[in-house]
């Protein structure tokens, strides 16, 4: 603490400035840069490497009116990137198409029939978005059709080397310059943009925080920028498909937070890759029609039903795929398959069995021999290295450290399933698959003071990379009888004999011991702080993370 200099330490609470500290936050610029996320902070795109390469290839494109096409991705930060970039080619004035894949028919990654296509439409750029960086052959078909390829794509490098493109954009690159490593594809194309034509990118914000949430890219540093002005523009002056898909969905928030990006517009826009095609979020994005935009919408809001629909009979099959296949005592990692299974809701499937089993999960898809497969991890599990150690079993994979993309021969399964777990069994320690609420600090329920309130609130948006701040109150008393808001919800109320807040505690897995949870009880709460307004009134409700009943003395 002696660290922070007196301005600082006259600015907040001590209480504030610990929790500042304890997540790395102890010299007075980077607290300054961290709460005052200012547009002023965003990197200069001319540091990434091939940026320089990038500009002079596309302002020679466009000067000689090339024909450029962008190869996207079907999922949001796919289709958000190939928006920005679509829409500052537009603005440039160049001749641009675009490409999208369609999840059943297409595929994982860029497609070789996509660059033939276009090389007999004349083609003579080709931009990756959100893929490429593993796409060895597909790109050396296109530099051996006479397309020159730009590649940006924010997943790893792969250990087999770079693709042949012309330039890459991808500061995941070892001797690339550029400070901030965690963009999303997206946020790579609103650099490229920036690039391009400087302030006028910022229009496109609200798509690149919608990606960066979405693809659970970390909220810090540049993205927390982006993420952070992206939602004041979504409430100011959002693009006009967002705003449309808003209103279907029944958002009327005049500000919007992380949860209306993560868990309201993401899943509409990526319902339309995972039931039909993908090109009808990206028109949705790109129409400047509002009556379009309406109608496009609505087509996406039906989309999300018929995928929740599938999700859940999905989840289901799943859950028992796991009771019947899965050795909790071998297995770190679950991995189930079954044939039939519609390959675009794997992925949220694979998110539900890791809230509820807490261990890495991946989920595939088998039709016609071959397993289209889509994977979530944990926080300490690095996925892509896991799938790495397997990779020739896989006909393609890709993907970072949380989530991951595969394909691979129904026949290679099981053997799959034996040496990714083999794999973590011999690099992780059995603790790792424990689940754990970390504490930020032990706090009393006084503490919960205005001042600290409205501090806590300078530290959003919160997300991966910088979680909602969790406390710990020992030896609080709960005051009355427990409510069941639904099947996993509990309310009630909790006293220090002096300071009552109201608690509400969901869950995550089945089967938790709540008997406890009774009228008088003594418990230690493990929480994290949320504000809710009502009636005009603004109340503090205390979101229970963990909780541990006290031994009563007789």
């Amino acid at each position: 603490m002696n660290l922070i200099d007196d301005t600082v330490s006259l600015s907040f609470s001590p209480l504030f400035l610990e929790l500042l500290a304890k997540r790395g936050f102890q010299d007075p610029h980077e607290i300054d840069r961290f709460i005052h996320v200012e547009l002023k902070n965003l990197e200069d795109p001319l540091r990434m490497k091939g940026m320089d390469l990038a500009l002079k290839r596309i302002r020679q494109a466009v000067a000689r009116k090339e024909k450029i096409l962008i190869h996207g991705d079907y999922d949001v930060d796919g289709v958000t990137a190939t928006a920005i970039l679509a829409r500052t080619l537009d603005t440039l004035g160049a001749l641009v198409q675009t490409f999208l894949p369609e999840r059943m028919k297409d595929g994982y990654g860029v497609s070789v029939e996509a660059i033939l296509r276009g090389h007999e439409q004349g083609v003579s750029l080709l931009i990756t978005a959100d893929c490429g960086i593993t796409a060895h052959r597909q790109i050396q078909t296109a530099r051996t059709s006479g397309m020159d390829v730009i590649v940006i794509d924010h997943h790893r490098i792969p250990k087999e080397g770079l693709p042949p493109a012309t330039v890459i954009l991808n500061p995941q690159q070892e001797d690339c310059p550029y400070p901030f490593k965690d963009l999303s594809a997206a946020g790579l194309a609103f650099k490229l943009s920036q690039a391009l034509l400087g302030e006028r990118a910022f229009a496109w914000m609200d798509l690149a925080a919608l990606s960066t949430v979405c693809d659970i890219a970390p909220l810090k540093e540049e993205n927390r920028i982006l993420v952070k002005h992206g939602m004041r523009l979504l409430a100011t002056k959002p693009n006009i498909g967002l705003k449309a898909l808003a209103a279907a969905a029944g958002v009327k928030a005049h500000a919007f937070n992380v949860s209306h990006l993560g868990f309201v517009l993401g899943p509409r826009i990526n319902a339309a890759g995972r039931m039909s095609t993908p090109d009808i979020a990206l028109q949705l994005l790109m129409t400047e029609n509002a009556k379009e935009a309406e109608s496009l919408a609505q087509v996406l809001n039906e989309e999300n039903k018929l995928r929740q629909k599938e999700e859940r009979e999905t989840v289901r099959q799943a859950m028992l795929e796991v009771e019947k296949s899965v050795n909790f005592n071998r297995d770190r990692v679950i991995v189930v398959w079954r044939r039939g299974w519609h390959a675009g809701v794997i992925g949220i499937v694979a998110s539900r069995i890791v809230d509820r089993f807490h261990r890495p999960a991946l989920v595939i898809a088998v039709n016609d021999g071959i397993g289209k497969g889509s994977g979530r991890s944990i926080k300490q599990f690095h996925l892509f290295n896991a799938l790495e150690s397997c990779k020739d079993l896989f006909e393609e994979f890709g993907g970072h450290e949380q989530a991951v993309g595969l394909s691979i021969r129904e026949e290679n399964l099981a053997v799959f399933r034996q040496r990714v777990n083999q794999y973590a069994a011999e690099t992780y320690s059995p603790e790792t698959f424990i689940r754990k609420v970390p504490v930020d600090l032990e706090i009393e329920l006084d503490d919960l003071g205005p001042r600290l309130i409205r501090e806590l609130k300078m530290l959003e948006p919160h997300g991966a990379g910088n979680p909602r701040p969790v406390f710990q109150t020992k030896n609080l008393q709960i005051k009355n009888k427990p409510v069941s808001q639904n099947s996993r919800t509990l309310q009630f109320w909790v006293t220090d004999g002096s300071v009552t807040y109201e608690a509400l505690w969901s869950a995550k897995t089945p089967g938790t011991d709540r008997s406890f949870i009774e009228k008088d009880a003594k418990v230690d709460l493990v929480y994290s702080v949320k504000t809710r307004i009502w009636d005009g009134m603004e109340s503090l409700i205390l979101e229970v993370k963990g909780i541990t009943p006290l031994e009563v003395s007789g």
